[in-house]
């Protein structure tokens, strides 16, 4: 949850999150829309055609039985009925009757006059012969005629009407040249099954966008609502993570104290130890080393008094005692120096860090046959105490693991002070490591935690060898790298 959801725990987050679901919410409402636009064109495409078709489909009919008659009084006056056949009858009841021969474009004229006036269609004939001035194409008109001489057999295209805020549909199917239509239209040239013109007719969106108003309101509610939610479970989340995120951060510093804490107590005990190493080195080395050094005096005054010039077996068997003696105090001092020296150099104490670590690296070469290189750019640096036996003792444990693990050769060690920082580099050509793998041991846990606790850093590279670099602050106020 907390990697997940960390963006939930700040208000910018939050509002952003909200943001973009705002966006997302108007987007699905706008695609919505325009869904319903496209259905309700495409509703109105599918009638304007139906009725096109219907009325084309009478008109054929009509063209097969040549045409119908009609009562005089009930046909809307046409010009071009005054040269139709007429002739005069009498209902059942007597009543006399003047009929009048409709032809099947007369008759597709009548139909559409009815349908303009009872519907939301406008239909009407266009034709670019211009043998009725009010069949002149307007400029969809013109396109669709143009679109159907190339062999469509039907156009349908909405238009928008900018000042109404809704637009039309509009659909043309092709009127073909037929044999009875030469008897008018013979001057047009137009052969039989050419296209003669476009039967046009034009739907009202609005009225179909108006049927989808319940549906609209519907899916307004329901967005609203989903958007609402959405709203609520980010300030839910917000607020949670917020609380997460607040536990985190104490625990965070409550878990960086006790490391702290954990460390000045590391680094209070570890100056014990260096005061109980210092403490016992030097008790060795006054009462110990003054009491070996007195019983060597004393032997070498024994074995002056026994070795005479007269002595006997017996006093030669005495003087070999005592030189026995006397070696094995020479050796006891001797391990005494070493242990004492182990404990505490005293080196460090009287002649400084370069003088301390240059014995140390010597004495380690002589030892296990390496070849070591100590280079350091002072003779002396200003280091308080602790600072100084942390080196030393980072240094001696390098070398340790070298002995122990490296089986090397050559072994590089290099101090240098940079921006008020001594860094320290150790360097092998032994078989080198991989320091993620290393877990057993405590050698470069040690190394680290004595740099860290002195707000020093330390990283190893096992890849070629090993390479220890450190980097330790001069002294507590020293400025961090920024």
């Amino acid at each position: 949850m907390d990697g997940h959801f960390r963006p939930f725990a700040g208000f910018r987050g939050a509002v952003l999150f909200a943001l973009v679901w705002t966006a997302l919410v108007l987007a699905s409402l706008f695609l919505q829309r325009e869904q319903l636009n496209r259905t309700a064109a495409e509703l109105a495409r599918i009638a304007a055609t139906a009725s096109l078709q219907k009325d084309m489909e009478i008109r054929e009919w009509a063209s097969s039985v040549g045409g119908v008659f009609v009562r005089d009084d009930r046909v809307p006056s046409f010009s071009s009925l005054e040269q139709e056949q007429r002739f005069s009858a009498a209902d059942r009841s007597g009543e006399p009757l003047s009929l009048v021969l409709v032809t099947p474009m007369h008759l597709l004229l009548a139909i559409q006059s009815m349908s303009n006036q009872r519907s939301e269609f406008q239909e009407r004939l266009t034709s670019r012969q211009l043998r009725n001035r009010e069949n002149v194409p307007d400029e969809w008109e013109t396109k669709a005629l143009e679109e159907l001489g190339k062999g469509a057999s039907i156009i349908t295209e909405p238009l928008l009407r900018e000042a109404r805020g809704h637009g039309l549909m509009r659909v043309m199917l092709p009127m073909k040249m037929e044999e009875e239509c030469l008897e008018c239209h013979r001057d047009t040239l137009v052969p039989v099954g050419g296209l003669r013109g476009g039967a046009s007719i034009s739907v009202d969106l609005n009225a179909y966008r108006a049927a989808q108003e319940p549906t609209w309101r519907t899916i307004q509610f329901w967005h609203g609502a989903v958007w609402l939610l959405g709203l609520a479970t980010i300030a839910l989340l917000h607020v949670i993570t917020r609380r997460r995120a607040e536990e985190l951060r104490r625990s965070g510093d409550a878990l960086r104290e006790s490391r702290a804490r954990l460390r000045e107590l590391a680094r209070f005990l570890q100056g014990v130890r260096e005061s109980e190493r210092t403490s016992i080195a030097r008790e060795l080395h006054d009462e110990l080393g003054q009491a070996l050094t007195a019983l060597r005096i004393d032997l070498g005054w024994l074995r002056r008094h026994v070795a005479r010039p007269s002595s006997t077996d017996n006093d030669k068997a005495r003087v070999d005692r005592i030189d026995g003696s006397r070696a094995l105090v020479e050796r006891t001092i001797e391990s005494m120096r070493r242990i004492s020296e182990g404990l505490r150099p005293g080196m460090l104490d009287v002649l400084g860090l370069r003088a301390a670590l240059e014995h140390l690296i010597q004495q380690f070469g002589e030892r296990c046959g390496v070849d070591c290189v100590f280079h350091a750019d002072r003779d002396e640096y200003e280091l308080d105490s602790d600072r100084s036996t942390a080196v030393f003792r980072f240094v001696q444990e390098a070398l340790t693991n070298i002995s122990r693990h490296a089986r090397a050769t050559h072994a590089d060690i290099r101090m240098e002070e940079i921006d008020e920082k001594l860094h320290l580099l150790i360097q092998d050509d032994g078989v080198g490591f991989d320091p993620r793998a290393s877990r057993k041991g405590f050698g470069l846990l040690g190394m680290s935690e004595r740099m860290s606790m002195l707000g020093g850093e330390m990283s190893v590279d096992g890849s070629h060898g090993v390479r220890i670099s450190a980097i330790l602050p001069l002294s507590d106020d020293s400025p961090d790298e920024g």
